[in-house]
């Protein structure tokens, strides 16, 4: 806790060399299952549909203590031989991640740009880049450095400490310090609020580690429920520097296969913005809207989204099906989220014996009140008149990757084959700015055209070696801020850990 209460608000660079300074002397591995394992999602969605696993999964980090306790209880149980795997193949990981020391090291390469989509599994790194990283884990404290080095990227900006953290438990609740890759939300391809397509916002978050249900019999109904809040800084090159990002999100599990979520983020305070008591209370009960309450330009406390979203999930003779939405507001009318864009898909499995293919179709639309039509309003969705560079972090989104006046239509297919390797494809129908205005403060605001996109990818692991091999496609008619036409392009992906 020192090394905390010693750290200016938001330094974080000092504070994770401070911790990787003493990670070697308390001992490695995450208390958590990342955005980016795409493989133990998937088990995870089968255990959930049969009801082994009971807590909320549709936010992520996804706390191992969530889930831990449903798993161990489902060893002495007789389950089917698909359940099996997947709970072995938990299990497996959970003893691996719990080791007290590992370090890794990752290379990729790839011949463009490939990072224009991206979606539930994926990385937010630059196409090129290598990292090293150590991972410590005690009874209470865990702990990452990561350094990584981002070959085609904006000046001062190739060394990063991305995906590096310091957390502590405190009883059911876990304070972690640091850069973590964030989902909100039960999409695949995309999520409205909190996504991995930009880079993690360093700060500061809170999580419940188990998700018990409420002891009050009023609130026991919900079931067993989850909540993430976290602050962050934004960069310090904006129209509006160093300005906060905040969040909280809370999940319910009423039924077995039924789970509901409410999220919130907001942009608050930065240079020349007031950060004071008062501003904070507005921003909390939602008196953020100009000409309520003497509100103008000036003393606005900040920019707000939020929404909901409603996963339904159940078991089924071949594996499982699920469906979901996601809305979220970009506005308030009546204490509700108002002007909303949104997610909704279906996603399943078919099990073959040992062979398992997921799949998934989603469509997103980023056109403020999209889903009504009529009330379209065009440069609206991630914009704001004080924070000009609008909800985005280093130029890209941080919710969907499509970023504002888009639509998107995606078909998901995993191949999982009973060696453990996997394939992937993934194939979208975008339509870019539709309207063809301008987005304020994004480099992508060139990024316009309708077409599709395919990629492919094979993944394998080889002890401690975990490769991905694949190749991208993106039709001409998609004119993207990096290139005058389309992509097509292959890469390579490798990560060794002992």
């Amino acid at each position: 806790m020192l090394i905390g209460q010693r750290c200016k608000a938001f330094s974080l660079s000092a504070c994770l060399l401070a911790a990787g300074a003493v990670a070697p002397s308390i001992a490695s591995a995450k208390p958590w299952i990342g955005p980016n394992e795409l493989d133990l999602r998937h088990h995870i969605e089968l255990l959930s549909s049969t009801g082994i696993i009971t807590a909320p999964t549709t936010q992520w980090p996804l706390m191992w203590g969530s889930i831990l306790p449903d798993l161990k209880r489902a060893q002495a149980r007789n389950i089917s031989a698909l359940e099996r795997q997947a709970l072995d193949d938990l299990l497996a990981r959970f003893e691996q991640e719990r080791k007290p020391f590992s370090a890794s090291i990752e290379l990729a390469h790839s011949e463009q740009e490939r990072r224009f989509l991206t979606g539930f599994g994926d990385s937010n790194n630059a196409p090129e880049y290598g990292a090293v990283s150590a991972e410590f884990m005690s009874s209470s404290w865990a702990g990452e450095l990561r350094l990584s080095y981002d070959i085609p990227d904006a000046p001062r900006e190739h060394r990063r400490l991305d995906g590096s953290y310091l957390a502590r438990a405190f009883g059911n609740w876990g304070v972690t310090l640091g850069a973590i890759d964030r989902w909100w939300g039960a999409g695949w391809q995309s999520s409205l609020l909190l996504s991995n397509n930009a880079r993690p916002v360093p700060g500061i978050s809170l999580q419940r580690n188990r998700a018990h249900e409420f002891e009050t019999p009023l609130l026991s109904w919900l079931g067993p429920w989850q909540l993430q809040a976290f602050a962050g800084q934004l960069e310090g090159e904006r129209a509006v520097p160093g300005a906060k990002l905040l969040g909280m999100r809370i999940a319910v599990k009423p039924a077995q296969w039924l789970e509901i979520a409410a999220s919130r983020t907001a942009q608050w305070g930065g240079d020349g913005r007031d950060e004071n008591f008062s501003s904070f209370k507005d921003l909390m009960l939602g008196n953020d809207n100009r000409g309520d309450g003497g509100l103008t330009q000036e003393n606005e406390p900040g920019n707000q989204l939020a929404g909901f979203d409603v996963k339904m999930l159940w078991a089924t003779p071949w594996g499982n099906q699920g469906a979901y939405i996601q809305h979220i507001g970009e506005d308030e009318s009546g204490y509700q989220p108002s002007r909303l864009t949104h997610v909704v898909g279906l996603n399943g499995l078919f099990a073959i014996e040992e062979h398992r293919l997921h799949w998934f179709l989603e469509r997103t639309q980023t056109t403020a009140g999209a889903l009504i039509g009529s009330n379209e309003i065009s440069n609206y969705v991630y914009e704001h008149a004080i924070y000009k560079n609008g909800y985005r972090y280093k130029g890209r989104a941080i919710g969907a990757s499509i970023d504002n006046d888009s639509e998107l239509d995606t078909l998901g297919l995993d191949w999982m084959l009973p060696d453990g390797s996997r394939w992937s494809l993934r194939y979208s129908d975008v339509a870019l700015n539709i309207d063809g205005g301008g987005r304020k403060g994004s480099p992508a605001s060139r990024s316009q055209g309708e077409g599709n996109t395919l990629e492919i990818s094979y993944s394998q692991q080889f002890g401690g070696l975990n490769a991905e091999v694949g190749y991208i496609k993106v039709d001409d008619g998609l004119q993207l801020y990096n290139y005058d036409h389309g992509i097509e392009s292959a890469f390579i992906e490798a990560r060794y850990r002992w």
